[in-house]
């Protein structure tokens, strides 16, 4: 790496010859010959460019040689493509046409060359300056919840995931995030941080996005596809950017709202000469969080009886049985969704033995009190986050360019994976160096981070058992309770008693000494417990070049390129075990990847496009593997058809990898032999969790429960194959239409499935809940179906105004397997094929995890020139009600729908280079939550002034 950056630092100050500059100057208006001010000015196939000033006047130096093509694009206005020659160099003159819609964007993620939108082989979506200007979302990030197919799951203010095509995940390793092309993921972690680390808001110009298998391009892990977020370059976008922007959210929470909110940003870019040019980015947002405060008893499915049955038919699940009891004075078994330490399969629990004195508590589970999250995280909700990025630019020639750069992003934030965790300062650092051609990419980059955290539900059990272990206080409560006499919530009380109190100097001193020592290393003065911090310090490193051959062949576009990997592993044991010889795991991966492609001409019109690549990739866990992709698009004048096959596979994440628990407590388990032996699962096996309760039931025997038991099998990588459709078109210059439908299929699904441990290797244990949930990750056996469609429609109604709106439906269906390949029958004897798998009687044989709406859809009406000041947006969302099957203190429920309106005003003020921005999002403040445990989501409400470019 070291050796990179010198060769690079080389080439970027090394002497280069000189050639004569030349100043394009021009003029650009509107239809009324009126000037328009901030209209982009760039030399096609470079990043040369300017923007006009008020007067609509700009100067555009270059040492290019004429003749040359300029783009000229403006916010609601068509872009144009202007020859500029030795006799009008001096003298261009533009006139720019408003148009509602704007549909020739250019994008290269679909296939690494620059393409024309419509006519890409793949589903693409794409968000620019125009899509963030009239979007009422708070950020070009949040923006994406308009984007049709996109689940975009709220774990909190500043960290939300980015889910497409079923399979929503809190912490979604099937999709690729990148950052001027990084990966946005954490190295050990494996799951993309989404904007906790990404670009200052100022500096994104634009964001792509491509729903479904990517990897023949980009490689493993791009399984449900990819976004792409690409910063401004210095030498196109000049001048000092300021960004204020105010707000407030957690209105109408009791005794807690409403909380207001800060975000400053500040940009500056600035071109020295005619080829260096750099940049200087930061952002800060403060604020305090959506709060998790869904207090209601928790539905899961490790409740008794949690699902109904049909008696009749072998017991068959009809739906869920269970009915939450949200009252803890009558409720023993109370577990609240966000409180922890109550939970009723997690350490909050205690069944009475079959002979207890008390007859009223005989073979009965109790739950003890619990603490709130966010008694246990003590900060009030505050949430923060810095981001911040310096890079220098050097053109090498015309349009050859070096940079160098670097990335940073700190900040707190809350994840849900198995367990809610809390990260109260994660730090992230990139640094790139990269050389960049119109046919050529040469980057190399690092990615190291401090990721320190702790388990808010473990936290709470062990601030729980370090005042009074569970066995004392259930001996208290059982000499209390009588039956329809002293209440559970008066027993409790009298048990209570004493009990550390959140806030109080006790609770806080047994908190931090908990949450601030590592879960291998024993807490001092707790007669060997254990402490419930973890750490992931991994580091990546990632070199990649690309090299476009087209202009070296005359029959086909050819690109070729290759990447390779190194992941160092820096967990210390706290999340992923180590070696025998107490060092950390490192994972090496290599792959390249060819794509030919040809335009035909079959008519005046007509043309025909074919696509085939091809990718080989290599991790040295696991056997390497090709993922070929073929695609057509075949273009009839306004209207283009595309279809398309390709492949995809997935390594798993290091923690999915090699995850290990802290001895004794929940938590999940990698596929990996290694980490299934410093589980323990070979000496003291774990039952999946519908096992163990059809072995409860008597539904199977005690010998079937054993020879259940999980073992470990060969881990190897999951895979997908999606064939897709779609079409793609702009009609009369007032209609875009984009519509898709895909079909997909996996294999060696990877999941994390709930399995039971005894805690003393006997049966037994599970009689009296002395065991711990582990989520083991395997490979099962089932075949998984996906398969949906999306239509998209913008239309331009006359005078500046559009409506439009989208529409996503899809459904995951599975065929479950056993692990000889037999085909699982349901409880009434029929064969589980190819059955929804929010259906009960699939649900009742295991988690599937498919965790999507089956409907969504957004419509909105836009003008972005209400007058020539003022522009408006408002828009409506709903998302259909999802099966959600999650974690070890989340659970198994139904998930209601919900629906948010979205609103935006903005007032330009030419003369300051500024514009005033009032919007909100979920303006009527109706909470809902996008995952179960998740935050509940309110009303956000803010204005932004925002300054662009000045003293350019």
């Amino acid at each position: 790496m070291k050796k990179l950056l010198l060769l690079m630092m080389f080439l970027l100050f090394g002497l280069i010859g000189v050639r004569a500059q030349t100043n394009i100057e021009g003029r650009v208006t509107d239809e009324k010959d009126q000037p328009l001010a901030g209209v982009t000015i760039i030399i096609r196939g470079t990043n040369t460019g300017t923007v006009t000033q008020p007067d609509g006047h700009f100067i555009l130096p270059t040492t290019e040689s004429l003749p040359l093509t300029i783009s000229i694009s403006f916010i609601g206005y068509g872009r144009q493509d202007v020859a500029v020659r030795g006799n009008n160099f001096r003298s261009i003159s533009v006139t720019l046409t408003e148009e509602a819609i704007t549909a020739d964007e250019v994008i290269i993620s679909a296939s690494r060359v620059p393409e024309d939108i419509r006519k890409a082989a793949v589903t693409v979506e794409k968000l620019g300056a125009r899509q963030f200007q009239q979007s009422p979302a708070a950020s070009p990030f949040d923006a994406l919840q308009n984007v049709k197919g996109v689940d975009l799951l709220t774990q909190s203010l500043t960290f939300k995931s980015v889910n497409l095509r079923g399979f929503g995940a809190n912490n979604n390793n099937r999709f690729l995030q990148l950052t001027d092309g990084m990966d946005n993921r954490s190295p050990g972690l494996g799951f993309g941080f989404g904007n906790v680390a990404g670009i200052s808001d100022l500096d994104v110009e634009s964001i792509e996005l491509i729903p479904g298998a990517s990897s023949a391009l980009y490689g493993p892990d791009a399984l449900q596809g990819l976004m792409l977020t690409s910063s401004k370059n210095p030498f196109t976008y000049q001048g000092l950017s300021a960004q204020v922007k105010v707000g407030v959210n957690n209105v109408g929470k009791s005794g807690f709202g409403p909380k207001g909110y800060g975000d400053f940003a500040i940009r500056y870019a600035q071109q020295l000469g005619t080829r260096f040019a750099f940049k200087v980015n930061f952002q800060r947002l403060s604020g305090t969080d959506f709060i998790a405060d869904d207090y209601s008893d928790r539905s899961t499915r490790a409740r008794e009886n949690f699902f109904a049955t049909d008696a009749t038919r072998g017991n068959i699940a009809t739906g869920i049985g269970f009915v939450p009891n949200n009252d803890s004075n009558t409720n023993l078994q109370y577990d609240g969704v966000n409180v922890y330490g109550d939970d009723i399969n997690a350490g909050g629990a205690y069944t009475f033995p079959a002979n207890y004195g008390n007859s009223s508590l005989r073979n009965t589970l109790v739950t003890r009190t619990g603490y709130t999250e966010l008694a246990v995280l003590g900060n009030n909700g505050k949430v923060f986050n810095n981001r911040a990025n310096v890079s220098l630019h050097y053109k090498l020639s015309g349009t050859i360019e070096a940079s160098l750069g670097w990335y940073y992003g700190n900040g707190n934030f809350i994840r849900t994976a198995g367990f809610r965790e809390y990260f109260p300062d994660y730090q992230r650092h990139q640094f790139k160096a990269e050389i960049r051609g119109e046919n050529f990419f040469l980057r190399a980059y690092t990615t190291q981070q401090q990721a320190e955290g702790w388990n808010i539900g473990q936290t709470a059990v062990a601030i729980n058992n370090a005042w009074k272990p569970l066995t004392q206080w259930a001996t208290e409560f059982g000499q209390v309770y009588v039956e329809n006499k002293v209440s559970a919530g008066l027993a409790r009380n009298e048990a209570d008693r004493g009990r550390y109190l959140p806030g109080s100097a006790s609770f806080n001193l047994v908190r931090d000494l908990f949450a601030n020592t590592f879960n291998t290393d024993t807490v001092p003065g707790y007669k060997g417990a254990k402490g419930t911090r973890f750490r992931d310090n991994s580091a990546l490193w990632h070199y990649e070049g690309m090299y476009n051959f087209t202009n070296l062949f005359e029959v086909a576009e050819v690109i070729a390129g290759g990447s390779i990997r190194h992941y160092a592993l820096n967990t210390g044991g706290t999340a992923i075990t180590l070696k025998a010889d107490g060092s950390e795991y490192t994972i090496n991966e290599y792959g390249a990847y060819l794509q030919v492609a040809k335009e035909v001409k079959l008519g005046s019109s007509l043309t025909i496009k074919p696509t085939v690549a091809i990718r080989y990739d290599k991790n040295q866990y696991f056997s390497g593997g090709f993922t070929p992709r073929a695609s057509a698009v075949i273009s009839a004048g306004v209207h283009n058809f595309r279809a398309s096959w390709q492949s995809a596979f997935r390594n798993p994440s290091p923690g999915q990898l090699f995850s290990v628990p802290a001895a004794g407590k929940g938590g999940e388990v990698g596929g990996a032999r290694l980490a299934a032996e410093s589980a323990g699962l070979f000496s003291n096996p774990a039952y999946l969790d519908s096992d163990v309760k059809d072995f409860a039931a008597g539904r199977i025997t005690e010998a079937q429960l054993r020879s259940r038991a999980y073992n470990p099998a060969n881990f190897t990588t999951e895979k997908i194959k999606t064939w897709e459709i779609g079409y793609k078109a702009l009609i009369q210059n007032k209609l875009y239409i984009d519509a898709f439908y895909f079909y997909s299929k996996y294999t060696d699904f990877i999941a994390a499935q709930s399995f039971y441990q005894p805690t003393n290797g006997q049966i037994a244990d599970f009689a009296t809940n002395t065991y711990r949930t582990l989520q083991i990750n395997f490979n099962n056996f089932n075949e998984i179906f996906v398969n949906g469609a999306g239509l998209g429609l913008e239309y331009g109604l006359g005078r500046g105004f559009t409506l439009s709106g989208n529409y996503t439906y899809q459904v995951g269906t599975v065929t479950l397997r056993d692990a000889q390949g037999n085909i699982i029958k349901d409880n009434a004897g029929l064969d589980i094929v190819k059955r929804k798998m929010s259906n009960p009687e699939v649900a009742q044989k295991g988690r599937n995890f498919f965790i999507s709406p089956e409907n969504r859809y957004n419509i909105s009406l836009n003008n972005a020139r209400l007058t020539d000041r003022i522009g408006a947006t408002l828009t409506y969302r709903w998302t259909d009600q999802m099966w959600v099957e999650q974690g070890t203190t989340a659970g198994d429920v139904w998930l209601p729908s919900w629906s948010s309106v979205d609103a935006q005003v903005s007032y330009k003020v030419p003369d300051y280079k500024s514009t005033v921005k009032l919007g909100g999002t979920n303006i009527f403040n109706k909470y809902y939550a996008q995952g179960y445990g998740l935050a509940r989501i309110g009303g956000l409400y803010y204005v932004s002034v925002t300054f662009d470019e000045l003293f350019r």
